[in-house]
């Protein structure tokens, strides 16, 4: 995956999954042509959609994630263009746009930093990714999705929107350590395998799934650190897990403590 920007070949994607994180909002703010005007803004570069505050995340030609951001001054400049868009939508769509901008507004320093729209299967890496990285004090969104904020330690605050709830988080993460461990005898008739690479060898480990003593250390340290659980309680000795692969788990371990809000850095 690699981090890119708005472009014509992404722009159609990137208007998709933003305008769908909060469809309600959007059509209550500009109708049934909301993708359209969305596009519009992006194309002119309108305040707050603005391509270059705009982070992709792009593996190939799909897009993973779209995290669009704007500081303060960003609110306060350049909402003429909008006419170019809206024509004379522009009064209904206007008065409410000045509204929310003014609540927005609320409790919102030059030191901040607004995240307008974070949509995307890897929004949880790219919303790490982006506070870890921020040279701003602190972080606020409006959104209509809690949970996520929540697992990232987001602090909840007063609402600007009967759709949205706000929450906010200083800029700094913390790094947490974790340890694991694992056994398995050494028999006879098994592989023997370490970090998923099958070592030559007479002898193997042995255990329900591939007995990867390497993967089940990291899989428990990972877990242990962050979600307070061990391998046994996410791969439990079952026939789906009878014979599987320890990388294959670990890759999961690492979805899944991702989706938590955790994201290992070193091993």
């Amino acid at each position: 995956m690699q981090t890119t920007v708005v472009n014509k070949d992404n722009i159609d994607e990137v208007v998709s999954l933003i305008y769908e994180e909060k469809k309600e909002f959007y059509d209550e703010l500009f109708g049934k042509n909301a993708p359209k005007y969305l596009k519009k803004a992006f194309e002119s570069d309108i305040p707050p959609f603005v391509k270059k505050n705009c982070i992709v995340l792009q593996d190939g030609k799909n897009v993973d994630a779209v995290l669009l951001y704007a500081t303060k001054a960003e609110f306060r400049h350049g909402y003429q263009k909008w006419f170019r868009v809206l024509g004379l939508k522009i009064i209904p769509v206007g008065a409410k746009m000045i509204y929310i901008i003014e609540r927005i507004l609320f409790d919102f320093s030059v030191d901040d930093l607004y995240i307008v729209s974070l949509a995307g299967e890897q929004k949880e890496l790219l919303l790490y990714r982006f506070i870890k990285s921020s040279r701003y004090k602190k972080v606020i969104v409006d959104t209509i999705d809690p949970d996520l904020y929540e697992r990232f330690s987001f602090n909840e605050g007063s609402h600007v929107h009967p759709k949205l709830k706000r929450f906010s988080k200083f800029c700094d993460y913390h790094t947490l350590t974790g340890l694991g461990w694992d056994t398995h005898p050494l028999v006879q008739g098994r592989k023997l395998i370490l970090g998923g690479v099958d070592i030559q060898s007479q002898l193997g480990l042995h255990g329900h799934s591939d007995a990867d003593v390497l993967c089940h250390a990291l899989i428990d340290s990972l877990l242990g650190v962050s979600l307070k659980k061990d391998i046994g309680a996410i791969f439990p000795e079952n026939d789906e897990n009878k014979g599987r692969s320890s990388l294959e788990m670990l890759e999961i371990v690492v979805q899944t403590v991702n989706k938590s809000g955790f994201f290992p850095s070193s091993a």
